[in-house]
């Protein structure tokens, strides 16, 4: 229970972190007009993207022109960080990263109506090859007028600005992103920052087979065959159950048996004489 109350405190803080603008991104009276919008499950709450580990999966980022009045053109900064990534796919997009951050400045030059709901075609992310499934992350995205972005010098100084040191943005190499119109709800308390859930998830354990990896057989590899001596020695089983040593054939078993009588008689001394006489015999 700590570890979890560790771990939602640190997502928490870091989307605290992430969502507060800086100076340089103030917003002005256009981008108040903008409302950060995502999608919501069938409980009233955020989506959450399920993504397998190195899988790239497409997130709903929208947003609304709560104004009077069409806004031409708005630009949206996207951040993620820890297990997840932004593939750099999109040419009106400048990517940069920052230490554990991957963002996004993105410029999409068209008009949204008043009153209209829109969201970005198929926005990718993936999660990180070495991502873990005791994390959850979020997709972090703020709107802005383009007419702010521009003041700013575009999205390019925007990216330079953001990326770490020893970094360049850099634009991605396909086509451009747009927005296209969508039904998205509305909060009730609408602001131009919003967050879309990424869920980890795990491929499926499966328990193993009760099949041994080595099957013993019953069939041994080699079947002796038995021979019926002409004259038995007449042999008593121990009364412990122990049974006798290795089996004796050949013209040394009346040999052999008085060795064994010795040395059950002898001791370990007799032990000693009957090995160097045995193997004078058989010599």
């Amino acid at each position: 229970m700590t570890f979890r109350l560790r771990a939602l405190g640190a997502i928490l803080l870091t989307a605290g972190v992430l969502a507060v603008p800086s100076v340089a991104h103030a917003a002005d009276a256009d981008t108040a007009k903008l409302a950060a919008l995502t999608e919501l499950d069938s409980d009233g709450k955020v989506t959450a993207y399920p993504v397998k580990s190195g899988e790239t999966v497409p997130v709903v980022l929208g947003v609304a022109n709560l104004g009077t009045e069409p806004l031409p053109g708005v630009v949206v900064n996207v951040r993620v960080v820890n297990d997840v990534d932004l593939p750099k796919e999109f040419g009106n997009c400048q990517y940069y990263v920052d230490s554990n951050l991957d963002g996004a400045w993105c410029e999409i030059d068209r008009e949204l109506a008043a009153g209209k709901t829109y969201a970005l075609a198929s926005f990718p992310v993936a999660a990180a090859a070495q991502a873990r499934a005791d994390r959850w992350s979020s997709v972090i995205f703020q709107w802005y007028s383009k007419a702010w972005a521009d003041r700013q010098g575009g999205i390019e100084a925007l990216a330079k600005a953001d990326s770490g040191r020893g970094t360049t943005p850099a634009p991605g190499p396909g086509a451009d992103i747009d927005l296209t119109v969508r039904e998205l709800p509305v909060p009730a308390e609408p602001r131009a920052i919003g967050f879309a859930r990424v869920k980890l998830v795990l491929p499926p354990t499966t328990e193993p087979t009760a099949t041994p990896t080595a099957t013993a057989t019953a069939t041994p590899t080699a079947t002796p065959t038995t021979t019926e001596p002409t004259a038995a020695p007449a042999t008593t089983e121990p009364a412990d159950g122990s049974g006798g040593g290795l089996p004796v054939t050949g013209s040394q078993t009346a040999t052999v048996a008085g060795i064994g009588a010795a040395l059950l008689l002898g001791g370990a001394g007799a032990l000693v004489v009957a090995r160097r006489r045995r193997r004078s015999f058989t010599a």
